[in-house]
């Protein structure tokens, strides 16, 4: 059952109004049946992608509309400058390989580009970017490293499912074409979902995860067989 829409907007600027990291004097929100639209400016990119967790947070939200634009407050800065600070902005985290990633930039929207070993860095580069003020949007055009992919990696990922306090392991099944691994099934969240994706980003020698994962609250898990869970699966790569 769906949760009434005036609620489930009171809910979800509660949640964005207790996000300490985001400014959320200038998001509006609407609700329909369980799907809810973020619109309005935030002043980063980062602050954007934080104002979408946080409406997935909230209890009966079944989908996120994130229309949210991007602008700066005051001080407008210009492509080059934005390049630079975002040039800095990889230079001070230690998470990415040092020269590994470099910046272009239009319009205020970042290009990222380059070679690193692992998921893990390459999401380091898109925060530590997506901080940098002026920062409209980032296309990701990173490569990872070419490495062997275990021949047990789908048995890899399977048990640090079964180890995640967030993913319901039984709804999920793993596979795997070459270094491709691919997610079926269903789980009862959005952070459920990131986690099982996570988890398949982790393994060694992955190159791409597709995420075919449908949400279904944990009310209308009830009932559901083996095959049940497999209908209306929609695909997205990651």
């Amino acid at each position: 059952m769906h949760r009434p829409n005036a609620f489930l907007e009171a809910d979800v600027r509660d949640e964005l109004a207790a996000d300490s990291l985001l400014d959320s004097s200038r998001i509006l929100v609407s609700a329909a049946s369980g799907h809810v639209r973020l619109s309005g400016s935030v002043p980063t990119y980062e602050q954007s992608e934080l104002a979408g967790e946080d409406a997935w947070r909230v209890r009966g939200v079944l989908a996120v509309d994130n229309e949210l634009l991007v602008g700066p407050v005051g001080e407008a800065l210009d492509d080059a400058e934005i390049a630079a600070r975002a040039a800095a902005a990889l230079d001070d985290t230690h998470h990415v390989p040092p020269g590994a990633v470099t910046v272009s930039v239009l319009q205020g929207h970042v290009t990222l580009a380059g070679t690193v070993r692992r998921h893990a860095e390459r999401r380091a580069a898109e925060r530590a970017v997506g901080r940098v003020q002026g920062v409209r949007g980032i296309t990701d055009n990173l490569e990872l490293t070419a490495e062997p992919i275990p021949t047990d990696v789908v048995d890899r990922i399977t048990r640090a499912l079964q180890r995640s306090a967030i993913v319901d392991d039984s709804a999920i099944e793993v596979s795997n074409v070459g270094q491709t691994i691919y997610l079926d099934g269903v789980t009862t969240s959005w952070f459920g979902r990131k986690a099982a994706e996570d988890a398949a980003w982790s393994a060694p020698g992955v190159a791409h995860v597709v995420d075919r994962l449908v949400i279904v609250p944990e009310n209308d898990m009830t009932g559901l067989d083996a095959g049940d869970r497999s209908i209306d699966v929609t695909t997205r790569q990651t």
